[in-house]
């Protein structure tokens, strides 16, 4: 099966993926929005067995937050956010944004929309730009 590979922005930890994910959350609760400075989490899930760390897992740290099911696994040398293991350590999620490559996702979902705020509900409206504005 065809893998992608990821890594945090500075490179100290790097991993592979299979290229098959099951499900992709965008999530946009407060949460989510707070633990990434995001408008939504851009979380993939797939089977532990499809994921292998190349370099760096000793540089991974997590944050779970207290009583709920909300986490975040990030590199300790840059801050970027990196894969974590599931509470039951079947699956892996991976955020989309730290792979290289297109993802072949089987669901989509965005989640938690009635806590979207309005300035990101509407980004088909904003002007798009290949790089920084003229």
């Amino acid at each position: 099966m065809p893998k992608l590979n990821g890594s945090c922005l500075c490179g100290a930890v790097s991993f592979e993926v299979v290229n098959a994910f099951d499900t992709m959350f965008l999530c946009s609760c407060d949460q989510c929005r707070q633990i990434t400075g995001s408008a939504f989490a851009s979380n993939l899930f797939i089977a532990a067995d499809g994921f292998n760390w190349l370099s760096g897992a000793d540089e991974v740290a997590t944050y779970q937050l207290p009583a709920r099911d909300i986490s975040k696994s990030f590199c300790r040398v840059c801050g970027s956010g990196v894969p974590w293991a599931s509470g039951d350590g079947m699956k892996m999620i991976v955020p989309a944004g730290s792979l290289r490559g297109e993802p072949e996702v089987v669901k989509k979902y965005r989640i938690f929309i009635s806590e979207q705020p309005s300035w990101s509900s509407c980004l088909d409206q904003v002007e798009a730009c290949e790089g920084l504005p003229p």
